[in-house]
């Protein structure tokens, strides 16, 4: 491992995360807190058979938040599976899962700083951000993903999640706020709710996203809309429907789709 350094204060301060946050408001917090952490939500099964993970390689999950998807990595047969947190609420909710789904012999989450991981260069077969990027101010995100880059073996792959992009809110929704035939006091000049203005310091575009990976090393790295439609933000059932239509084609979906996915080889 390089040499520590000293960092920054984060932009966002671990503080914001407390326990409250990861038991009510972060994605997969009902079927965490329903079974005492022995069930997760559909997206953590889901990106591992996505990214090809097979038995025996070694995982390495920044933001880990509750611990999840070390978790169920390693009941996959992952060799070893890291998470690294800067919140203490969330590595004491990882402690949690891992032992409710009793694999605490090959997975663990430890309190560290993404710019900083606590790991050799070259040893990790697969990566995950899921839902992290846009909590990290650009710095920020270009230091984690160099990390990230580094703990990569040669041929290891970088999956990532970021939702919202910030084209739904300060493109899509700034143009149908100003069309819109519905009285304007019921569209807000920013829809964001009060977590998001407190941690989304970061929210991506395709094309930016796409640069910081080749910042930080990555040749060639594929960013894709997912399939997450948000409508929530909007106040009319009439612009809600129009915003579903918009995703079902091909030029206009990056209107109407609110997340991105990445594909990053070392």
């Amino acid at each position: 491992m390089p040499p520590r350094r000293r960092l920054a204060e984060p932009q966002v301060s671990p503080a914001e995360y407390d326990e409250d946050y990861y038991r009510t408001a972060c994605a997969g917090h009902a079927e965490w807190d329903q079974s005492g952490g022995a069930a997760a939500a559909a997206i953590y099964p889901s990106v591992l058979a996505r990214s090809g993970l097979q038995k025996g390689m070694t995982v390495l999950d920044v933001g880990a938040g509750r611990g999840e998807l070390v978790a169920i990595a390693a009941e996959q047969g992952a060799r070893w599976a890291v998470g690294v947190e800067y919140a203490p609420a969330a590595a004491a909710l990882s402690r949690e899962t891992i032992a409710a789904r009793g694999v605490t012999d090959r997975a663990r989450v430890v309190l560290a700083d993404a710019r900083e991981l606590p790991l050799p260069d070259g040893c990790v077969d697969r990566a995950y951000l899921l839902d992290v990027i846009e909590h990290l101010a650009p710095a920020e995100l270009d230091a984690t993903l160099a990390e990230v880059h580094r703990v990569l073996r040669p041929g290891g792959r970088l999956h990532a999640h970021t939702f919202p992009t910030r084209t739904i809110y300060d493109v899509t929704y700034r143009m149908l706020r100003a069309t819109s035939r519905g009285r304007r006091q019921s569209w807000p000049a920013d829809p964001r709710n009060d977590y998001e203005h407190r941690m989304h310091v970061n929210e991506q575009t395709r094309r930016g996203l796409r640069q910081a990976l080749r910042r930080s090393g990555f040749r060639r790295p594929t960013v894709r809309y997912g399939q997450w439609v948000y409508v929530d933000h909007l106040p009319s059932e009439r612009v809600q429907a129009l915003v579903r239509r918009l995703a079902g084609h091909r030029v206009a979906a990056p209107l109407a789709v609110a997340d991105l996915w990445v594909e990053a080889t070392r």
